[in-house]
């Protein structure tokens, strides 16, 4: 499980970009959304900031979260089922933010507050898993894992990791 490689081996923590991220699983969300008949459309710009960030963990929040939305979608009409996977930086924070975005059947409130307990899992209503565990592996990086109502209907998740400085970046590019 993500628990035990969490705990098992010592971050690796990197510069990263959140689109290299993303294409590193994208074969495997793409494949998720076809089976389930979900279009998938990703908005990351292209001067976004690199987060710094354990590659592999991070990738397996991703999966984890778009895994999820997928599930969410599996019974609204095909036409509505769209992942959107979306990023942000924010210069004031210095952060950059990454939203999920499913237009599902979104989450009751009596859900929603145990969402993030430990071990809680509402797969028999399609409600995903490992939602304890990607907190863990963002707050770990520093950041923060939250979601809101989608106003179109279904469930934002949104990560937020601290972006690398660019003069840090520069420093990086220029030692290779």
């Amino acid at each position: 499980s993500v628990h035990e490689f969490v705990k098992k081996r010592e971050p690796l923590r990197q510069a990263v970009g959140i689109q290299s991220l993303l294409d590193g699983i994208q074969a495997l969300i793409e494949l998720q959304a076809r089976q389930s008949y979900v279009s998938y459309q990703t908005d990351i710009p292209a001067d976004l900031p690199a987060v710094r960030a354990d590659r592999v963990m991070i990738e397996q929040v991703l999966l984890n979260l778009t895994r999820n939305a997928i599930e969410a979608m599996q019974h609204i009409p095909p036409q509505r089922r769209m992942l959107n996977v979306v990023a942000e930086y924010d210069a004031a924070t210095a952060q950059v933010s990454v939203a999920v975005i499913d237009q599902g059947h979104g989450i009751p409130d009596d859900v929603a507050e145990r969402l993030f307990s430990p071990f809680f899992s509402t797969k028999a209503e399609g409600m995903g898993m490992g939602l304890n565990i990607c907190r863990t592996a963002i707050e770990f990086h520093g950041g923060s894992l939250t979601h809101s109502a989608n106003p179109q209907g279904g469930t934002i998740f949104t990560f937020v990791l601290p972006a690398v400085p660019a003069a840090a970046e520069q420093e990086r590019s220029e030692e290779h």
